[in-house]
């Protein structure tokens, strides 16, 4: 059920210097009157009589009339009585705020000991508890603000409060809603059962870390296994083996046919056989040792690649971070700009004395002139002091902002040296790969069995055991055929070594194969992860859209703002109201107030209820929007005393 609240008449008695007036309201009433002739007083009081507080929402203000030397009058009631209409029924509410003296035993006169505040409603004493009752089951104090004031909403408020206001009069969207509004959304339904979207994004956003991470060590992986794999021709091997062991088949054969073979014979050529077999392993031996230069210098052009990987890596942060900065750095410049344009503009404020300012505006007589002077003095102090802070403050923000900027450009100096220093590192490691891969591509192994003391003695007992068995036997000829069974032997166990790295390969293709799969795994997953950050970044959008549609549907003058893209293209939540796309700090008195009464417009609407609207400056404005309430207009004019115009 709608209610609504008519201020009839409204009575006050020394209240803020207004000594006796009564002021009898219609749907429409114009209050004229120069600066400082009470305009603002009878807001004061309305609000007041209701919530104990001025039009500013303040508690502590100077309710009493004051004398010429600004002390206080005492001994005076200070009253107000309003006369309202609640949907059709009329209430009178009084408050009195009245000093408390007291005579102390033994002494003369009475002193002020306190105040106390008196509560009538219907000229009935009640207590300030029933009184409030009564208040609260007419408004909410809250809601009375919002609905009475057209420039509340906008500047005496948190923006967040504005949001959840605003929030509250269509309710908040719910996720089938915006999935249900654009169709490729529909993979959201099923992620967005047990979490809501910022829950959901953030654990995307772990997930697509952690596979990113674990793919970009797959192919240093898939490397190391590459290097691992022995290069043979493994079928030219098995061939060699199976000539090998035929023909050691055939020794065997030819061994035990013969009977008589000399002991000494055998000996000497098992002897003979195993120098051979000593000097194949010597030069075995030497190549692999000639060899492991080219082995170190894979080794160290793997290493050299590795860093030349970490410190592009790390080039590319640091650069991240100095473009970061320096647009941080722009951004305060831009501000101190405006802090010296703000600070030239009060520097050159002059304070202007007005006519007006020194005539009583009780008895309308010119004030003495050594009151005038010491209003003068003081109001030049009080200008001074404002006008010293002021400047202060801007001074204060412009120090920290260039402290800011000359942090930012120490940093972006370092940023700088330490990027030239690890290009220059960079260069160093590059020329080093080109050496590297050079001496990698050019190795040739080294042979010397000269100077190799080892080889010459065992070559040089082979050749006095050749002489020795020059002459053919049965003796030797069996001798014979065991040194070469012996020297097969030896070269089918080499053979056998080196086809056992067969089955090693293919384990370790194996394993690559299986990397690469892994790889692959994740880069689906990673796509797939990305499609459900980019389908969380539409559904914030599409929210964004909704409820702003939804919200402005609701007003006719004003649009809301509840969002900002940043620049990385997150969203930011806000709350601002805007006027012809013009943000509302921006807009003229009278665009701000008409903005005002079509947010009222609405509040009144969603809360059901009503009351009068008090317009401040309302000679600023031409024409006031279409508005249901009470309008108590309260306009700056050449009358010296309050006049009341009802239409």
């Amino acid at each position: 059920m709608s209610k609504e609240i008519v201020l009839k008449s409204l009575t006050l008695n020394n209240f803020k210097g207004i000594k006796d007036l009564k002021i009898d309201f219609t749907q429409v009433t114009n209050i004229y009157g120069d600066n400082g002739t009470g305009k603002t007083t009878i807001n004061d009081a309305f609000c007041w009589l209701l919530f104990d507080k001025d039009s500013k929402d303040r508690k502590d203000f100077e309710i009493k009339t004051l004398a010429l030397d600004g002390q206080t009058i005492h001994g005076l009631d200070h009253t107000v009585i309003g006369l309202l209409e609640v949907n059709g029924k009329t209430v009178t509410l009084q408050k009195i705020y009245r000093e408390k003296w007291t005579k102390k035993r033994g002494e003369a006169e009475r002193e002020l000991t306190g105040h106390e505040t008196l509560y009538y409603i219907d000229d009935v004493p009640v207590k300030k508890s029933e009184y409030q009752e009564k208040i609260s089951s007419m408004i909410d104090e809250n809601i009375f603000k919002l609905i009475t004031n057209p420039l509340f909403f906008s500047t005496g408020m948190k923006w967040q409060d504005r949001r959840k206001v605003l929030l509250d009069i269509i309710g908040d969207i719910t996720s089938d809603r915006i999935i249900g509004y654009k169709a490729n959304l529909k993979p959201l339904e099923s992620l967005l059962v047990d979490k809501d979207i910022d829950t959901l994004k953030k654990s995307i956003q772990a997930r697509k870390k952690k596979l990113n991470d674990d793919i970009k060590s797959i192919p240093v992986r898939i490397d190391e296994l590459n290097n691992a794999i022995v290069k043979e021709d493994f079928e030219a091997l098995e061939g060699q083996k199976r000539e090998v062991q035929e023909k050691i088949k055939t020794l065997e054969e030819q061994i035990i046919d013969s009977s008589k073979i000399g002991e000494e014979v055998l000996m000497q050529k098992d002897k003979l056989y195993e120098l051979k077999s000593k000097l194949k392993n010597i030069e075995f031996k030497a190549k692999l040792e000639a060899e492991k230069p080219f082995e170190e210098l894979k080794t160290e052009l793997q290493h050299v690649n590795a860093d030349i990987s970490n410190y592009k890596f790390k080039i590319t942060t640091l650069e991240n971070k100095k473009e970061n900065s320096t647009k941080y750095k722009n951004m305060l410049l831009a501000e101190m700009d405006e802090l010296r344009n703000q600070w030239k503009q009060i520097n050159e404020e002059i304070l202007q004395f007005k006519e007006d300012e020194f005539i009583c505006p009780t008895c309308k007589r010119v004030f003495e002139a050594d009151d005038i002077e010491k209003k003068k003095q003081e109001m030049t102090e009080n200008f001074n002091s404002r006008k010293a802070k002021s400047l202060a403050d801007i001074n204060s923000k412009g120090s920290a902002k260039k402290k800011a900027v000359e942090k930012l450009d120490l940093e972006i100096n370092e940023l700088e040296e330490e990027i030239t220093s690890l290009n220059a590192k960079l260069t160093e490691l590059e020329d080093r790969k080109k050496d590297l891969e050079f001496k990698h591509f050019n190795f040739e192994p080294q042979l010397n069995f000269d100077s190799n003391i080892e080889y010459q003695e065992v070559k040089k007992q082979i050749e006095e055991f050749e002489v020795v068995l020059q002459q053919p036997s049965v003796e030797t000829n069996v001798s014979t055929l065991r040194a070469e069974k012996v020297g097969l032997e030896t070269e089918l166990e080499l053979i056998n070594k080196k086809l056992a790295a067969k089955d090693k390969n293919e384990s370790i293709k194996t394993r690559i194969q299986q990397l690469l799969k892994q790889e692959r795994d994740l880069a689906e997953q990673i796509a797939e992860l990305e499609g459900q950050e980019y389908l969380c970044e539409e559904y914030l959008k599409t929210k964004v859209e909704l409820l702003e549609s939804s919200i402005n549907a609701k007003f006719k003058y004003v649009n809301f703002k509840l969002f900002e893209t940043q620049v990385n293209g997150g969203i930011n939540e806000c709350c601002e109201a805007l006027i012809n796309g013009v943000p509302f700090s921006n807009a003229n008195t009278a665009s701000q107030i008409n903005a005002g009464i079509d947010i009222i417009n609405a509040l009144c609407q969603q809360y059901s209820v009503q009351a009068p609207i008090f317009i401040d400056n309302r000679e600023s404005v031409n024409e006031i929007i279409e508005c249901n309430s009470q309008l108590i207009n309260l306009i700056v004019s050449n009358d010296k005393t309050l006049k009341v115009e009802v239409m």
